[in-house]
């Protein structure tokens, strides 16, 4: 099934193009600008990768070097160069918490430069023990795509060691880059949950403490994460923008749901995914909801929804768009 509302093409495709531009690139809040980075944890709060993600927001870029640019085309006269998706560990840092095993936890940044730095990079920690696990299951799944790569061995002394850090660090960028480079790789559920997986899990503790605005920079992440490594319309993708408007539309306080739903509803007209299909039902009815609290016109979602329901597709009587994502979540 594939829906399509055409209207005025190109003004529609400009407006499109410039709500893209105001989603993606076009946030302050999460751009990253002058300053130290400056870890302020508090004890007992989930994994603290809330903490962490937000702790980003005031770190300097660094510049980007030209091999990292990517090859160089020529189109129309001008040179343009292709976004090249880069894995990045930043920082490294000793965890000695009550509750958890001594170890190095490792920040990766995750870019897709063109010409100029990626305004909003993603950023995400984690341990050896998950890039032992990602390495693992993946050699499983795949031997003859993984024959090449050399995973850091483990130490029984010196883990904390400045030299092992930073060749373990190494490896662990090595094995990222490894893994874009082949379809079946990136396409992999094991690699899906090293890159969302422990944000997810806190962002829906927030979300059933109903503490929204904590779970939103996790799920921004996790969205603009993906949204580098996928295209925009990838069910993951869509996934984590539909799970990102659901918890911006109920917590009171943010100003993103509108931003976000018009993203997610332009994605939807090109969408044939049945299993993503599903949730799109409930997003016009979020959307029908907000429109009405923003005095939008909502009178083109109600004649979308009037138009599924002509099609024989259930309308009435679904779950929230906020609900239904918390019981696939659950699954």
């Amino acid at each position: 099934m594939f829906f399509q509302y055409p209207g005025n093409t190109s003004k529609q495709e400009t407006a499109n193009e410039e709500l893209e531009k105001l989603a993606l690139d076009d946030e302050p809040d999460t751009r990253l600008g002058q300053g130290t980075l400056s870890f302020n944890e508090v004890p007992e709060v989930h994994s603290q990768a809330g903490a962490h993600i937000r702790s980003w927001a005031k770190v300097q870029r660094g510049t980007v070097g030209e091999d990292s640019a990517g090859p160089v085309d020529v189109t129309n006269g001008e040179i343009m160069r292709r976004p090249v998706l880069k894995f990045e560990v930043v920082s490294a840092r000793t965890v000695d918490h009550n509750s958890e095993k001594k170890h190095v936890a490792y920040t990766i940044m995750v870019r897709k430069d063109a010409i100029q730095p990626d305004p909003n990079p993603a950023v995400i920690e984690r341990r050896y023990s998950d890039f032992l696990e990602l390495y693992e299951s993946l050699r499983r799944e795949f031997p003859s795509l993984m024959t090449s790569v050399t995973f850091p061995k483990k130490v029984l002394l010196g883990n904390f060691a400045p030299g092992v850090i930073s060749e373990r660090s190494a490896g662990f960028e090595a094995l990222l880059e490894h893994i874009i480079t082949e379809d079946r790789l990136r396409e992999s559920s094991c690699l899906l949950s090293f890159l969302q997986g422990r944000e997810q899990r806190e962002a829906r503790q927030w979300m059933e403490a109903q503490r929204y605005d904590q779970a939103i920079p996790l799920l921004e992440n996790s969205f603009r994460l993906l949204n580098k490594l996928h295209t925009d319309r990838h069910p993951s993708v869509m996934l984590a923008l539909c799970r990102l408007v659901a918890c911006c539309s109920t917590d009171p306080v943010t100003t993103s749901a509108e931003r976000f739903a018009d993203l997610a509803l332009r994605r939807y007209e090109a969408v044939s995914d049945a299993d993503l299909l599903q949730f799109y039902v409930p997003l016009l009815q979020l959307c029908v909801r907000l429109w009405w609290s923003l005095g939008r016109d909502k009178r083109p979602l109600e004649a979308r929804l009037e138009d599924l329901k002509r099609r024989g597709i259930k309308v009435d009587g679904c779950r929230t768009l906020f609900d239904a994502l918390m019981a696939l979540d659950k699954n």
